[in-house]
């Protein structure tokens, strides 16, 4: 059994680590980013766009969709200061593929047609977030 002043220290100490990590995250100021994605002139109906923190930025990795060529982070996945390496990905269906019935939906199977570039090699231009920011508006022409 442990001794009443070694159980408030554990307490005492859980306690601090605890409000260290929500404080922190708490006053992390969020930045909406928005844009338009578009490969050879054409928007990308269906895709993933990924903001990865780059060295020296601490953030989470930011992931959202592309639809019809849109994508927004907002709200709760709005981005934080910093510069972030930006990965994209697109999606189109596989031809003559039959749908599958997995799921709750009826999914038909894609293929992502990106050159390695702009996704897992990125080249792409790194993105800069500033606390200054209200807004961040930037369209990728890939």
């Amino acid at each position: 059994m442990m001794k009443t002043g070694t159980s408030v220290a554990i307490a005492a100490a859980l306690a601090t680590l605890l409000l260290g990590c929500s404080s922190s995250r708490d006053d992390l100021q969020l930045m909406p980013v928005t844009g338009v994605v578009t490969y050879q002139g054409e928007p990308i109906r269906d895709g993933v766009i990924r903001l990865i923190p780059a060295e020296g930025t601490e953030a989470p990795v930011r992931v959202r969709k592309i639809k019809e060529g849109a994508y927004q982070f907002t709200g709760r996945s709005a981005v934080a200061a910093g510069i972030y390496r930006v990965e994209i990905s697109a999606y189109r269906p596989v031809d003559d593929a039959a749908p599958s019935e997995e799921g709750l939906g009826v999914d038909l199977p894609r293929v992502q047609y990106l050159p390695k570039q702009f996704n897992t090699d990125s080249q792409i231009e790194l993105l800069e977030v500033s606390n200054t920011d209200s807004e961040v508006a930037k369209d990728f022409v890939l």
